[in-house]
């Protein structure tokens, strides 16, 4: 019986060893070749397992109002809506112009001894955004432990949010990769990839927040999902056809927004929260595009527009009760790649506010306008719509390569009202012109 078992082993070597090769070429196809991604490392010495890559980037761009953005307003979300002076003239309609490099960036990968049967690796990656708009200092972007079995992986630490599909994202010159409209969000988390076969991989994860927060009565903090005590969960699925791929995943999360009441009463009210993605991503010799549909709750900490609202409140004990403001957003990202030198693509994409299906309770002002009691949280919660489109063009030519892209993005303002939906409608729009440099190292 042994040898009989011993055999069949030698037997199937080459054929798990084919199957290995095959999954890790479909999960190498699944990355992004995205010129904001590090793809290209190079060993440090050739007696250590260290590998090396990264980047250098210069930005240079250009709008024609005043936007919402971070980081030097780099990262673009949607431009400022119409702010009036005493002669009714938009203060806001006012371009601006900057440039910068902190996008530039380095990633080192360490591949460790063989546990049991795992091989493992180390990855850290930083650039110099910094934090909480302090630029020009280091951040942190991945940085996790990777254990690779022949057909599942394991990954604990920090890196992007299973919601955020490295192969199904956009590939826009502009660092926001299509967002608020796109997911962008990484997190700590612990991941359990498994794959069967070539065909198909399923995916389990639970993380927290540190950077991509969830916003609240304190504001933008990582304690309204430790204060609900349990992480955030993802389900993910994928199926691979030759060069194509198409998924779904699923998200639950869970917050407390706060511990006590205004009359400092303990209080343990919390939202639930659901994500669902659909999305593929198909090649072709001369073209390949990348499509997303998502419908979201409470995606602040996704850098989504939206969030969530009191929906009721006790004014004796001062208890509040919540609800979800909905809403969904699409998405489509294509490249020529005809020449693979000169790519040209275009990014397209719509969101939507879908009102909270149910009566909210608005924010308490007082005579000037100031909120005194905030009672709406999130990103863009007087937006009804977004729209963007991107043109673009990428030149690449050994290490180096130019992106130009035109990003226009419309933003309809309005009113939140009762039941969560904006009326009252004031769109602005923005156009911004960037040029972007990249040199590999």
């Amino acid at each position: 019986m042994k040898r009989f078992f011993l055999l069949a082993i030698a037997l199937s070597a080459p054929y798990l060893l084919h199957a290995r090769q095959d999954i890790d070429k479909i999960l190498k196809q699944s990355t992004s070749s995205s010129p904001r991604e590090v793809t290209n490392l190079f060993p440090i010495n050739s007696l250590l397992p260290i590998r090396f890559g990264g980047y250098i980037n210069y930005e240079a761009y250009w709008d024609t109002r005043q936007v919402v953005g971070t980081d030097e307003d780099e990262f673009l979300l949607f431009p400022e809506p119409e702010l009036l002076d005493a002669n009714c003239d938009d203060i806001n309609a006012k371009g601006q112009f900057t440039s910068v490099a902190i996008q530039s960036r380095m990633r080192l990968e360490i591949d460790g001894p063989k546990i049991k049967h795992a091989r493992s690796k180390g990855v850290i990656e930083y650039d110099f955004i910094g934090q909480q708009e302090i630029t020009n200092i280091l951040r942190m972007r991945h940085a996790y432990i990777e254990l690779t079995w022949d057909k599942a992986s394991l990954i604990a630490g920090q890196t992007w949010h299973p919601l955020y599909v490295p192969g199904v994202d956009p590939r826009t010159i502009s660092f926001n990769t299509g967002s608020p409209i796109e997911v962008f969000a990484r997190s700590p988390q612990i991941r359990l990839t498994y794959t069967p076969n070539v065909n198909l991989s399923l995916l389990f994860a639970a993380s927290s927040e540190l950077e991509s927060l969830t916003d609240g009565p304190i504001g933008f903090s990582s304690s309204y999902l430790r204060n609900a005590v349990i992480p955030r969960l993802d389900f993910r699925l994928d199926t691979y056809l030759s060069e194509h791929r198409i998924g779904a995943d699923i998200d639950f999360k869970r917050i407390q927004p706060r511990l006590k009441t205004d009359t400092g009463l303990k209080t343990r009210e919390k939202l639930s929260s659901v994500i669902a993605t659909i999305y593929g991503s198909f090649q072709w010799d001369s073209m390949n595009t990348r499509t997303k549909f998502i419908f979201y709750q409470n995606a602040t900490d996704m850098t989504m527009l939206g969030g969530y609202a009191v929906d009721s409140v006790n004014p004796t004990p001062d208890d509040q009760t919540y609800r979800n403001l909905n809403g969904i957003s699409f998405w489509n990202d294509t490249e020529i790649t005809k020449s693979k030198t000169v790519i040209p693509g275009w990014f397209i994409g719509f969101a939507k506010n879908l009102g909270a299906r149910g009566p909210i309770c608005q924010n308490v002002v007082d005579a000037d306008g100031k909120v005194t009691d905030k009672r709406i949280f999130g990103i863009g919660t007087d937006l009804n719509y977004l729209f963007r489109f991107s043109p673009r063009v990428l030149w690449k030519v050994k290490n180096f390569a130019l992106g130009i892209e035109l990003e226009y993005t419309r933003a309809g303002y309005g009113t939140i009202d009762c039941n969560g939906d904006v009326v009252c409608l004031d769109p602005v729009g923005n156009t911004r012109i960037m040029a972007s440099l990249f040199y590999y190292l």
